[in-house]
C-alpha cells in the first residue's frame, strides 16, 4: 500500500514540476514574443523589442506629390563649348602627344604641322612689307608733288593704286600668317620656318585624337576634338501629347543606366518648339539643380528621365508604415509608452498617390498629431 503510496506521490511531483517548467517557457516566450489583446484592437511590445526589431516611430508629414512623364536623353554641353579642331592650310603632322581624356588649356600647343609652303607665305609678306615702304614713300612724295602743281594726276594716280594694290596684299598675306598662329609682329628673313603650331581654341578634355605623327592633314579635315564640362546639361525628348503640361522650372529627376539608386535632380530650362516628324517628339532642354554632380557625368551619356508636373503637396508617410490586409491600409498609432511597454493602436487609413517612397494619406485629419509606427509595422499588423 505505501509503495502505490509514493508512485502516486512521485507522479503528482513530476506534474507539478513539468507545469512549472512549462510557465516557466511561457513566461521567456512572453517576453520576446510581441502581446496582442484583440479586445481592444491594441498591440503591446516592450521596448527592449521595440529596438530590437529596428522600429521606428514619426509623424504625418507634407510631401510634393506629382504626375510624372517618362522619358530618355542624354547628357550634353552648349555647342559653344565644344571644339572641333582644323586648319586652314594643310600640312605634314611633325609632332603630336595626345590622349583622349587628357586637359588642356586654351592657347596650349596640340600638334606642329610642317609645309615649304608656310616658308613661301612669309617671304611674300616680307617682300610685300619691304616693297610697301618704297610704295608709301613714292606716294606720299607725288601727293606733295600734286599739291604744287609739279605732278600729273596721271602719276598720282597710278602711284595710289600701286601702293593700295601691294598694301592689301600685305594684309591679307599678314591674316593668312595670322591663322597659322604665325606671328608676323616678330618675322624676318631670319626667323622663317617650314612648321607651325597648332593650338588649343578652349579649356577642356581631349575627346578625340584623329592624327599620327608622319600623316599629311587636309584642310577642314577634323584633327582634335576638345569638349569643356563646366556646364553640361540635359536633353530629352517627349512626345508631342505631353508637351501642354511641360512648364518652365519644372523639377527633373533622372538616373544613370545601370544605376537606379543615385537619382539627380534638374529642372526644365527651354521647351522645344518644333516638333520631330520622325517620332513625333519634342526636345527639353534642362539644367543641373545641383552644379557640383557634374563630376558624376560625361557628354553624352543616357540616361532614363520623369518629368514631374502638376505637382501639390499633401500629408503623407513612408511606405513602409503602411500594411496591405485583405485589400485594406492599416498604420499603428502610438496610444501610450509606461512600464517599458509600448501600445499602440490599429487604424485604417485611405491613400492616394505614391511618389519617391512616400504615400498619400487621405484621411490624415483623423490621426491629429498622432505618432506611427513608420518603420517595422508590418511585423505587428495582423
Amino acid at each position: 500500500m505505501n509503495f502505490y503510496k509514493n508512485i502516486f506521490a512521485l507522479i503528482i511531483f513530476s506534474i507539478i514540476l513539468f507545469s512549472a517548467c512549462t510557465a516557466e517557457s511561457e513566461k521567456n516566450t512572453t517576453d520576446n514574443s510581441i502581446e496582442v489583446i484583440l479586445a481592444n484592437d491594441e498591440i503591446v511590445i516592450t521596448s527592449k523589442q521595440f529596438s530590437s526589431s529596428g522600429m521606428k516611430l514619426g509623424k504625418i508629414t507634407r510631401k510634393t506629390f506629382s504626375e510624372r512623364i517618362q522619358t530618355t536623353g542624354m547628357i550634353d554641353v552648349p555647342p559653344e563649348y565644344k571644339a572641333a579642331v582644323t586648319v586652314f592650310y594643310g600640312g605634314m603632322v611633325k609632332d603630336v602627344h595626345l590622349l583622349v581624356g587628357q586637359i588642356v588649356k586654351k592657347g596650349e600647343t596640340l600638334f606642329a604641322l610642317e609645309n615649304p609652303e608656310y616658308v613661301e607665305m612669309q617671304q611674300d609678306y616680307l617682300n610685300a612689307k619691304n616693297k610697301l615702304k618704297y610704295l608709301k614713300a613714292e606716294y606720299e612724295r607725288v601727293i606733295e608733288l600734286l599739291e604744287n602743281n609739279i605732278a600729273s594726276q596721271k602719276k598720282y594716280l597710278k602711284a595710289e593704286s600701286d601702293y593700295y594694290t601691294v598694301l592689301s596684299n600685305f594684309n591679307a598675306l599678314g591674316k593668312k600668317l595670322q591663322l597659322l598662329n604665325i606671328n608676323t609682329n616678330n618675322l624676318d628673313y631670319n626667323s622663317i620656318s617650314t612648321s607651325t603650331t597648332i593650338k588649343a581654341p578652349m579649356d577642356g578634355y581631349i575627346t578625340e585624337v584623329n592624327i599620327t605623327k608622319g600623316e599629311y592633314l587636309s584642310s577642314n579635315e577634323v584633327s582634335i576634338a576638345i569638349v569643356n564640362t563646366e556646364h553640361m546639361h540635359l536633353e530629352l525628348n517627349i512626345f508631342e501629347k505631353d508637351i501642354a503640361k511641360i512648364k518652365k522650372g519644372q523639377t527633373i529627376k533622372f538616373t544613370l543606366p545601370d544605376n537606379n539608386i543615385d537619382a539627380f535632380e534638374g529642372e526644365v530650362f527651354l521647351i522645344g518648339k518644333t516638333v520631330y516628324s520622325d517620332d513625333r517628339t519634342i526636345n527639353i532642354h534642362g539644367h543641373l539643380r545641383n552644379e557640383t554632380q557634374e563630376l558624376n557625368f560625361m557628354p553624352g551619356m543616357y540616361i532614363e528621365a520623369e518629368i514631374l508636373v502638376n505637382e501639390i503637396e499633401q500629408p503623407a508617410i513612408p511606405n513602409d508604415a503602411i500594411v496591405n490586409v485583405d485589400e485594406n491600409n492599416f498604420i499603428l498609432i502610438k496610444k501610450y509608452f509606461g512600464n517599458d511597454e509600448y501600445t499602440f493602436l490599429q487604424r485604417e487609413v485611405k491613400v492616394g498617390k505614391t511618389n519617391d517612397g512616400y504615400t498619400e494619406i487621405l484621411n490624415a485629419n483623423e490621426f491629429n498629431n498622432n505618432e506611427i509606427v513608420i518603420k517595422g509595422a508590418f511585423n505587428l499588423i495582423q
